[in-house]
């Protein structure tokens, strides 16, 4: 029931302007965070390219301290500018008047190493210091150990460097990507909706056409059948009276039996059209719906060839049951034509949550299929006689209940869906 809520022309229009609007929002938000991103990527590929920087002055500046070029506080400076470079990645801060967040934790493992061996190299310059001040003559073991550290620090600080730029990649081609992909859904969606909004004003064009030439029709037609409910009314008074007075003429009695039945079929015709033109209220009450189809099939002239199967079950609800019986007629008197007179006609009651369901199934040849979409379009009809009427309000009757007839074939089969409530 959802689904065919939504499937409506209005709800569909609704819907695809609200996935405009969210797709339009999203690729704007989408968008600006990749770029502020983009920006971060950079300043973590700048701040990280610097430690391979400070390893390379600080090992040029031991050089210098050790020929007494530079003091000890300027190597201290260095080591302390290096260290705060691993900080502002580990922790975040302040760079170029813009704050940057911390490292993202896919680099933590590259992070740590990189503050690890810079302790290691930081420990050795320390004892390198202290053994510039005491005159103290280091082992070969010590410088090979320095080297050792420096190359892994400097190992250590290219890898972070070339993950970071790997991942700076990544989001640049992502958001290369977004920037064609989005456009082209948000056009998709738009392209969707102007055809869904034109298909529906279309559809509402042709539509409005057709009820106001529909009701043109009903007032013409609702004026005839008042105008001409008169005579016909004069002619059968006249003919029952021929009738009476010419008893013993079986020809002129034979004939008179043809004119009656002709009498009653405009008399029929004419009631199908004031109850077209003008839909009375409903008056309802509960009632057995077992019973409202037994009595219809008892005001009717069942032809010795065909089989009326009823339901076992019943059911009671609220309804109008003149009217009810009115569509009940109309079906089964159609099944009759449909089967020529010869077949069988089944009536099932299917007792849902929130519906009740009645379906009519004859074992006819079918409805064409050129024409099963236009069978309740009011005027249509497929038979020699008829006003075309007669699904049309059976229609409207079971919409004034809050319900809905449908039809299939392979048997054909009319539902008529009514809500409880």
């Amino acid at each position: 029931v959802l689904i065919l809520n939504f499937m409506k022309p209005q709800n569909l229009i609704i819907g695809l302007v609200i996935i405009q609007l969210v797709l339009i929002f999203s690729s704007f938000s989408i968008l600006l965070v990749m770029s502020l991103q983009e920006e971060d990527f950079a300043d973590y590929v700048n701040t990280a390219g610097k430690n391979r920087f400070y390893t390379a002055i600080i090992l040029h500046e031991l050089d210098e301290f050790s020929n007494g070029i530079i003091s000890e506080s300027d190597v201290d400076s260095l080591y302390n500018e290096f260290y705060e470079n691993i900080l502002l990645l580990k922790n975040g801060g302040t760079i170029h008047e813009h704050e940057l967040d911390p490292l993202s934790d896919i680099f933590y493992d590259d992070l740590i190493l990189v503050e690890n061996k810079f302790v290691e190299f930081h420990d050795i310059a320390e004892l390198l210091k202290e053994s510039k001040k005491t005159g103290e003559i280091l082992p070969e073991i010590f410088y090979i150990e320095h080297q050792r550290v420096e190359v892994e620090l400097l190992d250590a600080s290219e890898t972070l460097t070339v993950h970071i730029t790997e991942e700076f990649e990544k989001t640049k081609h992502l958001q290369e990507t977004l920037e064609i992909v989005l456009p082209i859904l948000n056009g998709i969606v738009y392209v969707t909706m102007m055809y869904v909004i034109f298909r529906t004003l279309k559809k509402e064009g042709k539509q409005l056409q057709k009820l106001e030439k529909l009701y043109t029709i009903g007032q013409m037609a609702s004026r005839l059948a008042h105008d001409l409910r008169n005579p016909i009314t004069v002619i059968k008074a006249s003919l029952d009276f021929l009738q009476m007075k010419y008893p013993e003429d079986k020809i002129i009695q034979e004939r008179f039996v043809r004119m009656n039945c002709s009498v009653l079929d405009m008399n029929h015709i004419i009631e199908d059209v004031l109850e077209f033109a003008k839909a009375k209220e409903l008056n309802l009450a509960k009632h057995s719906i077992l019973k409202i189809l037994s009595e219809s099939v008892s005001s009717l002239n069942v032809p010795d060839g065909v089989v009326i199967e009823l339901p076992k079950g019943d059911v009671e609800m609220n309804c109008d049951e003149r009217k009810l019986q009115a569509i009940f007629v109309n079906l089964i008197v159609n099944s009759f034509d449909a089967m020529d007179n010869k077949g069988k006609i089944t009536i099932k009651i299917d007792d849902e949550s929130d519906f009740i369901s009645i379906h009519i199934s004859d074992s006819g040849s079918g409805i064409p299929e050129d024409i099963i979409s236009k069978i309740f379009e009011p005027l249509f009809t497929s038979k020699n006689t008829g006003t075309g009427l007669g699904l049309g309000i059976s229609k409207n009757i079971v919409e004034q209940h809050g319900g809905k007839l449908s039809v299939k074939n392979n048997p054909t089969t009319f539902t008529i869906k009514l809500p409880k409530k």
